[in-house]
């Protein structure tokens, strides 16, 4: 019979952990809760928190139908226009970015305002590269190549 061990580092990471906990504890104080986005890459806890009233935003014209609540931001973050959008609310904002992902929005934005390039080696249309991209301001160049990788 074969034995299965668990990996010290299994489940959330640190940043998915803080997020989903920060949506939970929303959850308690009550109100209209929303997240901008799915909080992260789990449907099941997506689902979970929907069943608990928490509603994800997915476009301009639901953000657009908000007046009060609280707004949580995935853990993913977002771009800096996104940040002004829920902003505009007048909601309660609650940023739920990891602080990794946070770093590197700051990074990008002193960076970028220095006059340095900036390139992503991601996705384009992840929501964490494009709200990395968002805290640019100038361009950004994201590569997305995909290398073929063997199993060995």
């Amino acid at each position: 019979m074969a034995e299965i061990i668990t990996a010290k580092s299994a489940g959330f990471c640190f940043g998915v952990q803080r997020a989903v906990e920060t949506v939970y504890e929303e959850v308690k104080k009550g109100g209209p809760i929303y997240t901008y986005g799915p909080i992260i890459h789990n449907e099941e806890v997506v689902a979970d928190l929907e069943k608990k009233g928490v509603h994800v935003i997915t476009s301009d014209e639901e953000l657009a139908d908000i007046h009060g609540g609280t707004i949580i931001t995935r853990s993913h973050g977002i771009s800096r226009e996104e940040d002004e959008k829920l902003r505009a609310t007048g909601a309660k904002c609650v940023d739920a970015t990891c602080p990794f992902v946070k770093r590197i929005h700051r990074i990008v934005e002193e960076n970028s305002a220095e006059g340095y390039e900036i390139v992503i080696i991601g996705n384009p249309v992840h929501p964490e590269v494009r709200g990395i991209m968002g805290w640019s301001s100038i361009p950004v160049t994201v590569i997305a190549d995909h290398l073929q990788r063997k199993q060995i």
